[in-house]
Parts: structure tokens; sequence; C-alpha cells
């Protein structure tokens, strides 16, 4: 599994936000069109669950129960005498759960068992593996489950959107529409898409790089393109030679954008429809910078470009 990314950008967000203050995103696992289309935002996030649906008691004295926890898999042995009702079954999952240092419960649903992550989000799963008591207690081989997210809130002056499916792959599409949370009304359906990989890089050697743009006038410049351009000054990370082209980032309603950058990279930094252009040396250390940040450049604080242009001759 991967953390897949997702942009969503809503044009005419007023008229937009008239109606409607959610998005509400799903994928597929399969191309679509698609029968397989799952939720991954809900009013508030929400576990991953999977619930059998034999109810107790059972026999089950020396059968097992492997399935995966957040990736991790465990094995339950069920070694109380039959039958086994299901407040014993509960104990004993947990009490192996417990014992294994996974972040996961069991409790009993209806009468059958449900096994719940302790966590709540779209990168928390469950998948059941195998064992002999798979079936006795109404769970399937390849059973899986994932947590959601809760829905994405529109805001004011905020176009662009980033979603992320922390247990996604490469080859799942998503879409998006926007749901009024009071009233239970929704939009059309976007088209289906697919998102990119997170990072290969170690989070820990990224920094979020913002910039912020207002007019003499004050208002917000939105819809400003501001290119990050790699001036391929040897640079490594987490073993990964960075050798990335070019970023392209555009300010929002509030005119501000941002991006994810390696630290310690130098790169130039070009405002469009200007004629300033700048490098800088992206920080170390920390979590975030400003791209405007004079500190970090290198060489003329702003390095503004002017054509050169050789005078004409002077004759009298």
């Amino acid at each position: 599994m991967a953390t897949i990314k997702i942009k969503i950008y809503v044009s005419e967000l007023a008229s937009v936000m008239a109606l409607y203050d959610k998005i509400w995103v799903q994928r597929t696992v399969t191309a679509p069109p698609s029968t397989s289309d799952e939720d991954l935002t809900t009013s508030v996030a929400q576990p991953a669950r999977l619930t059998g649906t034999v109810e107790g008691p059972y026999l089950l004295t020396g059968k097992t129960l492997t399935f995966k926890v957040n990736g991790t898999q465990i094995s339950v042995v069920f070694a109380y005498a039959d039958p086994l009702a299901i407040t014993q079954v509960v104990e004993i999952v947990n009490n192996t759960l417990v014992a294994a240092g996974l972040r996961a419960v069991a409790s009993a649903f209806n009468g059958t068992l449900r096994i719940s992550t302790q966590d709540a989000g779209t990168q928390f799963t469950l998948e059941m593996i195998s064992g002999s008591a798979i079936t006795i207690l109404g769970f399937a081989v390849g059973q899986k489950a994932h947590g959601t997210a809760a829905y994405i809130g529109l805001v004011v002056g905020t176009t662009q959107y980033e979603f992320e499916d922390g247990a996604g792959l490469a080859s799942y599409y998503y879409r998006s529409r926007f749901y009024n949370s009071s009233n239970g009304t929704y939009s059309a359906w976007s088209d289906w898409i697919q998102g990119t990989t997170g990072a290969a890089v170690d989070p820990a050697q990224l920094i979020v790089a913002k910039v912020k743009l207002a007019g003499l006038d004050g208002a917000a410049l939105s819809g400003t393109k501001i290119t990050i351009a790699n001036t391929f000054q040897p640079n490594k990370a987490d073993g990964y030679g960075i050798f990335g082209g070019t970023l392209v980032l555009e300010t929002d309603g509030a005119g501000q954008a941002e991006t994810v950058l390696v630290k310690g990279s130098m790169v130039d930094v070009i405002f469009s429809g200007t004629s300033i252009a700048r490098r800088i040396r992206v920080p170390a250390s920390g979590s975030e910078f400003d791209l405007l940040d004079d500190s970090l450049v290198v060489g003329d604080e702003f390095e503004i470009q002017v054509p050169d242009i050789p005078y004409a001759p002077r004759r009298s």
C-alpha cells in the first residue's frame, strides 16, 4: 500500500459554497466503469472494521484466525473448551492483540465478532488472511476494510484541495462531489482520475514551501504562477539523488500556494508576470518556510532579471 494524493480544484467557488459545504471522495480498485466504488470520506473519520456474519456459540478449540492490522500479521489460537461464547472469543482475540502490541480491538456486534482498528483514517486497515476459524466466525479469506477520513470542508477563498488515501495504490481511481451536510443534497460525481504516489524520500527530509502574494491594493493575487526550477547542484536525501526538473505552483483565491521540497536543495524561484527570479537554498531544518524569506537567497536578494540589450551607436 502507498499514500495516494489527489488534487481537487473548485471552480466558481462562491456558487458552489452557496449550495454545499463539504467534498465527498470515493475510490474504486478497478478501472471504471466499476461497481467496486467505496467511500473514503464520512461525516467523521472512522476506523477500519471487519464484522463476522455468524453468531455464537462456536466450535473453535484448537482453531486459528490469521489477519493483518495496519499491515502487520497476527494469528489467534482458540484454546478454550468448546463451545465458545462470543464473550470468550472477544477475550481471546483482545488478549492476543494486546500481547502483540497492535492497535486494534475485538468486540461483540449483534452476537458476532467485530474487529476494529483503534485509530481512524484511510491509512488504517484490516485484512483476513487465513485460518481454520475464518468461515466459522463468518469472515472470508482476502476480506479487507479501511478507515475513512472526514468530509473535506470547503473554505472561503480556497479553490485547491488535496486529499490523501493512506492505503491506496497507483492503479486505483478516485472521484469527488460536493455535499451539503445540513440537508443531505449533493452534486453529480466528477470524472474518475488516478492520483499520485506520496514521496519516496523520508518525510523527515522534506519541508513545506509557502508563499502569499497580494496586489498594490492589498487584494489577494489569485492565479499567479510560481515556477521552482532545480539548479542541479549535487544533493541527495534518504539515498535518492534529487534530479527533478521544475514544479509550477498557482496561487489560490487567498493568494497562497505551497508545495513540498527536499531540504537543502538549491532552486530558482520565478514569479510569473514579473521580472523577479531568485536563487535560494531550501532550509535544512524545520517543517515549513516562506519562499520570500530574504535570508535564503543566494546572491542578490531578488535577482531582478534585466534584459541585456546593447545600446544603439550614437550618431551626431
